[in-house]
This record gives structure tokens, sequence and C-alpha cells, in this order.
């Protein structure tokens, strides 16, 4: 053994026994009574925790979806803990998982515990406020004021960009809805996509204003129009209604300290140690299917999130196929889309899967394109009201950077066998031929996709074209077109699929979630047995370019239309 491989174990020994001590040390012994379970919702919250050996060896672990739907619900009839604090933070996420938690947090109001949303950071704005609305009370900071004043959606269009470094996009799709180019291709929206945008928007929007005015006990009309004269200054909020008082941290604890005579705090991450929720019966086997779909195995992104291998989800899906233990699986989709391949790989064993036992896919914030080819298969689907799902439809395109070489006096030059040997090359346009090519491509996948989905739902192909066209719609918006079944989170799915598997309603059942995740010493051992080497960043490498060829060009892709923020 060389010494740069026993310098490498000593220091893992190290890291592993100071990471002992550390857990030993704060590691939770047991909940004192009177506590208060405390909520951070600020930022992305994701469906799966992406593998990171300094976070699950420091603790510093952020969250997922399920375990604050988990300790709400844990909470609600647990003894020791007398209220909820949520503490809402700048919020990143999508408005479907908001709708999970907040429905969740509705739900809790019925133990007569106390729940306060705290608002006391800068940023409260309609996600922030939205999942406030959940909570018996909101608190806000006298110094910050309520930043709703209606909803915008906005996306980035970077054509100009282009045009400044002479690079010239060229790309084809199925159909007028099929908008993800235009973000390269186009300088604002163009009518198919005004439209689209406007729709999602409309439905979003009409939501937020009834759900959050039935909370705080106002008709739709009053709420809305208290939105259109925003944003309001604390003292407004206070006369209007839309919090239910001014005040700071040290007031909250007293409050608490006044209603059980004790202030004793517990943190999301500590109490979801503590609880275990459907931990008999049954078993309904869940498989996160998260991130942009590409071909081979589940990985990091080198953004830091996930990239969904369609092998990896088909296998899991497979396994859990041949299980005889397992009575239901739930695709859990959170994505918008990638690979066409790989997303058929995955559909085909959602195919063979139901075949076998129910397959009820929930989704997410995004089910779309190529999430939503993998979903239509399944048994049953069951959407968020705000899902963004659908988009049926693919595209292919590249970008002539030939342009910017000559910019930087660089440039290239090639022998080829064929003329379509240069059908992606990125120093020239697509030829006729090649032009001709890649629509009869597009025009052969489009009719796979509409007719698995046909399939799939029990509509005509016709049916489909019709709704289909690469257009994106609200989960509410898919359940009306057929597209989707019921609509709720991931308790409706476990509903769902207890249904579907003749499981009593009243019965419990045993959750499992896949892929599993890893222990800090799997982690560990893992690397230790692939260290970052040579083949380790060719692999990194491999990742990117493979990323970067599912972003803008081959093969033809099954994706999201845009990246569009509503707020």
């Amino acid at each position: 053994m060389s010494w740069g491989k026993r310098r490498a174990i000593i220091i893992l020994v190290v890291i592993v026994f100071f990471g002992l001590i550390i857990w030993i040390a704060v590691r939770p012994r047991h909940l004192a009574s009177r506590s208060v379970l405390v909520i951070d919702a600020e930022g992305s919250i994701q469906e799966q925790r992406t593998p990171n050996i300094l976070d699950a060896l420091t603790g510093g672990q952020a969250p997922v979806l399920h375990e604050y739907l988990d300790a709400i619900d844990a909470a609600a009839t647990d003894s020791r803990i007398t209220g909820i604090v949520v503490r809402i933070g700048p919020l990143s996420t999508g408005w479907a998982k908001l709708e999970e938690i907040r429905a969740h947090l509705l739900a809790f109001q019925s133990s007569g515990k106390p729940s306060i949303c705290y608002l006391g950071y800068d940023g409260v704005g309609n996600p922030e406020y939205y999942l406030a609305t959940a909570c018996r009370q909101i608190w806000l900071v006298p110094s910050n004021p309520v930043d709703i004043s209606g909803m915008m959606a906005e996306a980035t269009f970077l054509r100009g960009t282009l045009d400044k470094l002479k690079i010239v996009p060229q790309f084809f799709h199925i159909a007028e809805y099929k908008t993800a180019s235009n973000q390269l291709t186009e300088k604002k929206f163009t009518p198919a996509h005004r439209e689209e945008v406007q729709s999602l928007l409309t439905d979003v929007f009409n939501r937020y204003v009834a759900e959050s005015a039935q909370a705080r006990h106002m008709p739709p009309a009053a709420f809305e129009s208290i939105l259109k004269s925003g944003p309001l200054l604390t003292g407004d909020a206070v006369r209007d209604r839309i919090v239910d008082r001014l005040g700071y941290w040290d007031q909250l604890e007293d409050y608490f300290r006044e209603r059980s005579r004790e202030w004793n705090p517990v943190s999301l991450a500590r109490y979801s140690t503590l609880v275990h929720l459907n931990s008999s019966g049954q078993t309904i086997a869940i498989v996160h299917a998260s991130g942009l779909i590409a071909s081979g195995s589940s990985e990091n992104s080198p953004t830091g999130g996930l990239v969904m291998g369609g092998d990896s989800v088909a296998s899991e899906i497979r396994a859990l196929r041949d299980d005889s233990d397992v009575k239901a699986i739930i695709l859990r989709i959170d994505s918008g889309g990638g690979s066409v391949v790989a997303s058929d790989v995955i559909r085909r064993e959602v195919q063979l899967a139901r075949a076998r036992k129910p397959v009820v896919v929930s989704m997410s914030d995004l089910a779309a394109s190529g999430g939503y080819w993998i979903a239509a298969p399944a048994t049953r689907i069951v959407a968020d009201p705000d899902t963004e799902t659908g988009s049926i439809g693919v595209l292919v395109g590249k970008l002539n950077i030939a342009g910017l070489y000559n910019l930087l006096g660089a440039s290239t030059d090639y022998v080829a066998t064929s003329d379509n040997a240069t059908l992606f090359s990125d120093q020239q346009n697509f030829t006729p031929a090649q032009q001709a090519f890649i629509q009869r491509s597009l025009n052969d996948v489009y009719a796979q996709f509409t007719q698995g989905v046909a399939a799939g739902r029990h509509m005509s192909v016709a049916a489909v074209d019709k709704i289909a066209k690469g257009r994106v719609w609200t989960g509410a918006q898919a359940q009306r077109l057929g597209l989707v079944d019921d609509l709720g989170g991931i308790d409706r799915a476990i509903q769902v699929a207890k249904e579907l598997a003749h499981i009593p309603a009243a019965s419990g059942v045993s959750v499992v979630r896949y892929p599993r995740e890893k222990s800090l010493f799997e982690q560990i051992f893992e690397r230790q047995e692939n260290p970052m080497s040579e083949s380790r960043a060719d692999s990194l490498a491999g990742l990117v370019h493979r990323l970067a060829l599912d972003e803008i060009s081959q093969p033809v892709q099954a994706r999201m239309p845009y990246q569009l923020r509503i707020r």
C-alpha cells in the first residue's frame, strides 16, 4: 500500500473518530415535555437528499419534503409537543411543495395546539405569505413590510446575448407550445408562449387568492383588493388582517412560556430522529424520480442537484415489481424531463410493473415532458393543483458557434465520410437534408409520445394531440383535461395506493423509500473504494458533457418548455 493511500486512510479514521464524538455529544436522547416544534422553512425544499459526506458528518443536512410532512403530522398527536412555530425565510421552492406543507399545517390546526408562522426575514412575498396562511396566527417583525402586490411570472431570454457573440441557435420542436429553445431563439414571449404562461399564472393566482382568503376569514374579492394595494407596511398588514400581530422572537418565546410555563424548542432535524411514522402494516414503496432525466445511473449534478438516471430508476422499479412483499409502488416525480431514451426506459418499467401491482404516480412541483412520459402508463396519477405537468412535445437543436470562433480569431477544419456526419457539428448550420431528417425524427418521437399517453390514459391519439403540442398545464387544469386522475399530495397518493392494493383505509402501512439513503459510513467507504482519481475526473467530465448535450442538442429531448418563475 502506498504512503498516499495510508495517509488517506489515516485521515478518514480521524474524521470518523471526531465525527463519532460529535454525534455522541449531540445525539438526541429524549424529548422534553412541553416542547415546541420549530420548523425553519426557507430556500429550496427538495424531494431527495443529495449525498454529502461533510453534511452527514456535521449534521448539517437540510430536511427533505417528507420530513417536514411527517414531523407536522407526528406533532399533532404527540403529547410532548405543545405547538408549532414555522420561521419562514425567502423561499425558492415550487408552489406544489408549498401546497403540501401548507395542507399538513392546516390539518395540524385540528389538534387544538397553537401554530404560529413567524415572518422575521426580509423578502415576505407571495410564496412566503401563502405558506404563512396555514398557521392559526401570523406574526410579523415590526420593521418587515409584506410585499404581496399581485403575482408575476418571468422568463429569461438570451437571444440578444447570442447575437452579440455571433452564435446562431438552430432548434426544431413539436409543437407550438414546446418553447424550451425560446430562451435561446427569442428575445421575448411568442404569442403561444405568452398564452401558456398567462394561463398558468392565472390558475395559480386564483387558487392563491381563494385559499389565502379562506384562511384569513375574508371574501376572495377583499383579499384580492388588498393585494392590489400592496406592498403593505406593517401597520397596514395588521389593520387589513393580513397578519395577526407584530412581534419579535423573544415575545414569541414569552407567548409559549405563558401558556405552558416553559420554552423548550426542538428543531425539525432533531424531532425527525425521534419520531417514526408509517412503520407497521403492509408495504408500499415510494420511488423518488427527481431532476433532469439522463441515460445511465443517477448522479449528483455539478450544480448541486440531482440527475435522474434512467437505468437507476428503472432498476428500482424492476426490483419492486418482483418483490411480493411490496403491495403497491408510488413513483414520486419532480422532473421537467430530459432524454427521450432514458424516459422511455423508465416508462417501460412502469408499464411492466403496472401489470403486476398498482403503480401510482405522485407529482411534486414538476412532472412535465419526459417527467410526464414516465407517468403516463401508471394505474393512477395524483398531482398537486399547482404541479406543472404535461408538456407533451419534443425538441432538438444546436448552437452554431463558428461566428464566435471567428470573432476570437479561432477556426476549425474537418473531413467527414458523409454529409450527415456533421449533423451536430457546432461549426455550421443544418443543411436542408439534415433539417428534413430532424423533422422526421421529431415526428416519430412525438408520435410515440402521444400514442403512449393515449394508451396509458385511455384516450384517443387525436384527443391527446389536442391538449399536447408541448403545452404545460397546472395539476388542476390537467385533471380537467384527463391527464391527471386525482388532486393532492403524497398522502393522497398513499390513500389511492392502499385502495388499489385492497388495503383497508383504516390500516397502517409501512412506507419504504427508494433510492435508499446511504449512511455516513457507506458514503465514506464508497468514497475510499472509489477515490477521486483520473477515472473519477473523467466520469465527472463525462457527466458535465452529457448534461450540456441534454440542455441544448442531441438527442431528441422531452423537456420542460422553459424555466419559469412565478412569484
